[in-house]
C-alpha cells in the first residue's frame, strides 16, 4: 500500500494518467511486466539491500546530486527507496502507485531535485536489474519489464515535476496555465525556430 498523499494543488491522479497517455503503449509498464517481477520477486527481494546502498553511494558520490541532501538525512532516505523498492515488487501497480509515483515529481521540486538527476537514477535501477538479470533463465524479460517500468517512472515524475513548476508560475505570476503554455510555446518558437526542420 502507498503512503496517504498530502492534499496537494495538482490533480496528482489526471497528472499520471496524462503521463501515461503521452506513452506509446508498447513503451508503459503493464500487467504483463507486474507479472515477470513477481516471478523474480525472491531473488529481487534479496538484492534489496545492494540496490539501496549502491543507489545512494551513487548519490552521494557526485558533489551536485550530494548537495540535495542535509546531513545525516541519508539513513531515512534509504528508508524511502527501500519501500518504493518492496512496492515495486510487491505491487498492486495500480492507480494508487501511478498518483503516488506523481507525487514525487513535486517532491523533487520542492528538494532540488533536477529532471536530469532522476532520469539517472531511474537509469540506475534499470541498469541495477539488468546485471542481475543476465543469469536468470527469464533474465531478458526481466531486463525488459524493468526498461519499461524506468520508462513509465520516467514519464509520471517529470510530467509531475513539470505541473509543479506550471502550478507554481500561475500562482506566482498569475497567468492562467493555457495561457502561460501558448505564450512559452510562441517563444521557444522565437527562440528556435526549426526552419522546416521538423
Amino acid at each position: 500500500m502507498v503512503p496517504k498523499l498530502p492534499p496537494s494543488a495538482l490533480d496528482l491522479e489526471a497528472v499520471a494518467k496524462k503521463a501515461i497517455e503521452d506513452m506509446p503503449p508498447a513503451t508503459r509498464f503493464g500487467p504483463e511486466d507486474a507479472a515477470v517481477i513477481a516471478e523474480h520477486r525472491e531473488v529481487l527481494a534479496g538484492l534489496k539491500e545492494a540496490f539501496v546502498r549502491g543507489f545512494y553511494d551513487t548519490l552521494f558520490a557526485h558533489p551536485p546530486t550530494a548537495a540535495v541532501f542535509k546531513e545525516g538525512e541519508r539513513p531515512v532516505r534509504e528508508g524511502t527507496l527501500a519501500f518504493f523498492y518492496d512496492r515495486v515488487l510487491e505491487g498492486p501497480h495500480d492507480q494508487a502507485f501511478l498518483t503516488w509515483l506523481a507525487y514525487v515529481g513535486p517532491v523533487h521540486v520542492v528538494r532540488g531535485v533536477s529532471n536530469p538527476m532522476m532520469l539517472a537514477m531511474v537509469g540506475y535501477l534499470v541498469n541495477f536489474v539488468a546485471e542481475h538479470a543476465h543469469d536468470l533463465p527469464q533474465g531478458p524479460r526481466l531486463t525488459a519489464a524493468f526498461v519499461r517500468l524506468g520508462a513509465t517512472l520516467g514519464a509520471i515524475i517529470s510530467y509531475g515535476y513539470e505541473a509543479a513548476w506550471r502550478k507554481a508560475l500561475e500562482n506566482v505570476v498569475g497567468i492562467p496555465e493555457a495561457l502561460a503554455q501558448r505564450a512559452a510555446l510562441e517563444e521557444a518558437q522565437r527562440l528556435f525556430p526549426l526552419r522546416g526542420q521538423a
